[in-house]
């Protein structure tokens, strides 16, 4: 009986050995994954001039190197 009971400890043993290498080398590869990974581009932010809001520069509308977030803030910088 002491026979069998040592070679089911060396069993589990090994077989939690071979879990935990299994573990680590998912793990490795999950980072190397991030890693490769490009980040996202950064989405330039404008104000507009006349209200202080920040939007993205492709939402906003463009005059004379001026950004505003509505065609009625231009109209209003431009009537002043």
């Amino acid at each position: 009986m002491g026979f069998v009971r040592l070679l089911t400890i060396l069993f589990i043993a090994w077989l939690l050995y071979a879990l935990y290498k299994r573990y680590i080398k998912y793990k490795i590869e999950q980072r190397q994954k991030r890693e490769k990974q490009k980040p996202k581009e950064v989405e330039k932010v404008v104000k507009c001039v006349k209200c202080s809001v920040h939007i993205p520069k492709q939402e906003a509308i463009e005059h004379k190197g001026r950004y505003y977030c509505s065609k009625a803030h231009l109209q209003m910088d431009n009537n002043a």
